[in-house]
C-alpha cells in the first residue's frame, strides 16, 4: 500500500511539473495567411535548427510545448529577411510580428520578455546613439580623420559606459528575468566584470534563472580558473591553415612587432576596424611591423571574400571553427576584435588597443627600437 501510494505522488508531481514548464505563444501577424512561421534556436555553432512550424491563419499563429528552462528561440517568417529572438518560458506569451517591421515586433507576457520591453524602451536613446556614433565612426575612417575617428570612439565608449550601468542596475532589479543572466554572462565573458561583484549578482538570481545552462556557464566563468593571458608572458605559440591550405607557424611570423588580430567576416566591429589595420601596416611594416589574422569564421568562401575586400595581405590562419577555434580557445578569446601585441620574441607588451590607441602604441615601441 505504501509503495502503491509513493508511485501515485510520484506520478502526480511529475504531472504538475510537466504542468508548470507549458508554454503558449499566442501570435497575430500581417503576414498573409498560409504562409509558415517557424520556431527556431541556434545550436552551438550558432547555425539554426527548426523546432516547429506554424500556418498563419486569419492573421493569427500559435506555438505550444515545454520549456524545461528559459532559453533564446528565434521566430522566422516565411519570405521574410531576418528574424526577431525572444526568450521562451513557461507561460503564455502574446506575439505581434510586422513582416515590414521587425524591430517594432513585440512578446509579452511572461517575466523575461516583460522586462525586456522595460529594458528596450530605456535604452533605446543610447542604443540610437550608439548606431549614430558608429555610422560617423566609419565615416571619419573612410575619410582619414583620425583625429574625429579618435573622438568618436571616446563618445562611444562613454555611451557604452552608461548602457553597462543600466544593465548592471537591470541584473540587481529582475532576479526573475532570463535577460539578467544574459547581460551577466556578457560581462563575465568580456573580462568586464568583478567577479566577487559577480558573484553577488548570481546568487540574487532567482534558482530557476541559475539552473539553466546559461546559469552554468555564469557559475563556470566565475569559478574554473582559466590560464589568463597577461602583459609580459610569453604568447601561447599556435599554427593553422591560411586560406590556400597552407599550415603557418607563428614562430615564423613573428617581425619586430607583432599584433595578433582576432576577428571574423560576420563580425561588423571588426570589419570597421579592418580599415585601421590596413592603414598602421601600411605605415609601420617597413620598420619591422607585422600582423597575424585569426578568424573565427566557419564558412571559407565568406572568410577569403572579407579579406579581399578589406585588403588585408597579411597572413591569415582559420580553423574554421567558429567560437571552438582551438586558437581562440589558446588565447581564451570570448569576443571579438581582441589584439594582442608581441615584441620579436613573442613576449606579449599590450592587449585590446583599437583605432588611433593602437597606432600610438606601435609607434611607440617601434620608436624606442
Amino acid at each position: 500500500m505504501k509503495k502503491l501510494l509513493l508511485i501515485t505522488l510520484s506520478i502526480l508531481l511529475l504531472g504538475c511539473s510537466t504542468e508548470s514548464e507549458k508554454f503558449k505563444i499566442i501570435g497575430t501577424t500581417d503576414l498573409d495567411d498560409g504562409k509558415k512561421i517557424f520556431r527556431v534556436v541556434a545550436d552551438q555553432n550558432n547555425q539554426p535548427i527548426v523546432l516547429d512550424t506554424m500556418i498563419v491563419s486569419k492573421g493569427k499563429f500559435e506555438f505550444q510545448g515545454t520549456a524545461i528552462e528559459p532559453d533564446i528561440n528565434f521566430l522566422y517568417m516565411e519570405g521574410v529577411q531576418g528574424n526577431v529572438g525572444f526568450i521562451i518560458e513557461p507561460g503564455t506569451i502574446k506575439a505581434k510580428l510586422f513582416k515590414n517591421d521587425l524591430a517594432s515586433s513585440e512578446f509579452k507576457g511572461s517575466p523575461s520578455n516583460d522586462s525586456y520591453i522595460l529594458y528596450k524602451n530605456e535604452t533605446k536613446s543610447m542604443i540610437n546613439s550608439l548606431n549614430e556614433i558608429s555610422t560617423e565612426y566609419e565615416r571619419a575612417i573612410a575619410l582619414g580623420d583620425d583625429l574625429l575617428a579618435n573622438d568618436l570612439a571616446q563618445q562611444h565608449n562613454d555611451v557604452r559606459k552608461k548602457v553597462k550601468e543600466y544593465e548592471i542596475e537591470f541584473i540587481q532589479t529582475h532576479k526573475n528575468s532570463f535577460f539578467s543572466a544574459l547581460f551577466l554572462e556578457k560581462y563575465l565573458s568580456a573580462k568586464d566584470l568583478d567577479i566577487e561583484m559577480a558573484k553577488v549578482y548570481y546568487n540574487n538570481l532567482d534558482d530557476k534563472i541559475r539552473n539553466t545552462q546559461t546559469g552554468n556557464n555564469i557559475y563556470n566563468l566565475m569559478n574554473v580558473s582559466k590560464k589568463i593571458i597577461e602583459v609580459g608572458e610569453l604568447a601561447p605559440r599556435f599554427e593553422g591553415p591560411d586560406p590556400s591550405g597552407n599550415i603557418l607557424k607563428m614562430n615564423d611570423l613573428l617581425g619586430k612587432v607583432t599584433i595578433i588580430d582576432f576577428w571574423a567576416s560576420w563580425c561588423r566591429p571588426c570589419r570597421v576596424e579592418n580599415p585601421n589595420f590596413v592603414r598602421i601596416y601600411n605605415k609601420f611594416h617597413d620598420k619591422g611591423l607585422n600582423i597575424i589574422g585569426v578568424s573565427l569564421d566557419r564558412d571559407k568562401n565568406n572568410w577569403i571574400r572579407a579579406i579581399s575586400d578589406d585588403g588585408l595581405v597579411w597572413s591569415q590562419v582559420s580553423n574554421l571553427k567558429f567560437w571552438n577555434d582551438p586558437i581562440a580557445k589558446l588565447y581564451n578569446v570570448s569576443f571579438i576584435p581582441q589584439t594582442f601585441i608581441l615584441d620579436e620574441d613573442g613576449k606579449i607588451l599590450s592587449t585590446n588597443l583599437r583605432g588611433s590607441f593602437l597606432e600610438r602604441k606601435i609607434e611607440e615601441i617601434l620608436g624606442n627600437q
